[in-house]
This record gives structure tokens, sequence and C-alpha cells, in this order.
């Protein structure tokens, strides 16, 4: 797991920052599988320290705060779900929507990455998590370009705008409801598959709405 800040593989750093960078990536995986497996408020930044070897005092050296420390292993999981797959999110259309498929194969792939992120989405509907307020605008900010990506495959527009924008909440709401049923079951639930067949089955039912009286 990579840093946002820094990367320790970055050649220009020299052996200070080197070794800083590195020490931060410990202290991020440390802190995704303490909160993975204890929630956020379970987590102590001393259980953390502990099990990176380190006192708590030399953490802060990294991190100002757990409110920080949560903020930065956010950021990672973000870039990470990009992803480096033969699609984007950027491009548009149906393969703006094929990205949805490879980024639940690379969740599949990282199971401590995405049962943290299950267990901080579950946690972050409770008043004043400090996560809160970033799944509810990750929510808003993936609703609106899984909703462009619907109306340029579609190309139909008699098609009511809300209609789309319902489709998308529904299509988001597969990505992450599946995540729990496969991190109870991994062997039983395929993310991918169930992606792909939520997507093409939502798709499918716009394009049926075409020109209908609604």
């Amino acid at each position: 797991m990579a840093s946002s800040a820094q990367d320790p593989g970055d050649a220009s750093l020299g052996p200070r920052a080197r070794r800083s960078a590195l020490r931060r990536q410990e202290i991020l995986e440390s802190a995704a599988r303490t909160i993975g497996s204890r929630g956020y408020a379970g987590a102590t930044l001393a259980a953390i320290a502990e099990d990176v070897g380190i006192s708590a005092p030399s953490l802060l050296h990294h991190f100002r705060n757990k409110e920080s420390l949560l903020t930065e292993l956010l950021a990672v999981r973000d870039q990470l779900s990009r992803g480096d797959g033969e699609t984007s999110f950027d491009a548009g259309g149906e393969a703006r929507l094929e990205h949805l498929v490879e980024t639940a194969e690379l969740n599949a792939r990282d199971r401590g990455l995405t049962q943290l992120y299950a267990v901080l989405l579950g946690e972050s509907i409770t008043e004043g998590h400090p996560a809160r307020t970033y799944f509810r605008d990750r929510f808003r900010g993936l609703r609106a370009p899984v909703r462009d990506a619907l109306l340029t495959a579609v190309a139909d527009p008699s098609i009511p705008e809300q209609e789309v924008l319902e489709t998308a909440a529904a299509i988001v709401a597969v990505m992450d409801g599946v995540q729990y049923q496969f991190l109870l079951e991994p062997d039983a639930v395929d993310m991918a598959a169930v992606t792909r067949r939520a997507v093409r089955a939502l798709l499918a039912d716009l394009r049926a709405r075409g020109g209908a009286d609604v």
C-alpha cells in the first residue's frame, strides 16, 4: 500500500526521506489491518504503533492524529481503486461502466483494503464518525459520473434523467453491497461477475424504456 504523499520507490528520494516514506507505508498497512478487524473506534494509535514496532509518539511524527491517518488511508484506497486496468473511469459511456467491473475485480484481490472500506462504510452512518462526510461525498461523486455514462450509453433523451440517476444509484449500491457478501463468503460470491450482471441488466432495463410512456 503506497502512501499518496511519497512513494518509497521514488528514486529521487534521499535515504532519510525513503526511510520516512517506508515507515509511513508500514503505518498505513498496519492501520488498514487494525481498523479492518477492530473498527475505527477500537483501533487505537497505540495498537497500530505496537503492530509496526514503534512507539505512539513516533507514529505521531508521521501522522498528527488518528483522523489524519484515516484521511490518508481513504485517499490511498481511492487511488488504488482507479487501478491500472484496460479501462478508465475517466472514459465515457460503456467504457466507464466496464471500469466498474474492473474495480470489483481489483477489490476482490485486495481483501484487506476491501474489508477496511466495508467496515468504515458501515460505521460512517453513526453520528459524528470522521468518515461520514467522506462517504457522503463519495456517493455523490459516484452517482453523477455513472449517470453520465448511462446517458451516453443509452443515448435516448426520452428517458427521464431521474430514472437514469436512480439506475446509477442502484449500480453503486450493488457494488458496495456485494462487498459484504464477498467478505463473509469469498468462495461463494464473485464480485466482478455480480457487478457485470447488475450493470448489464440495469442498462438493458433503461434501453427497454426508451420511447416508453412513463
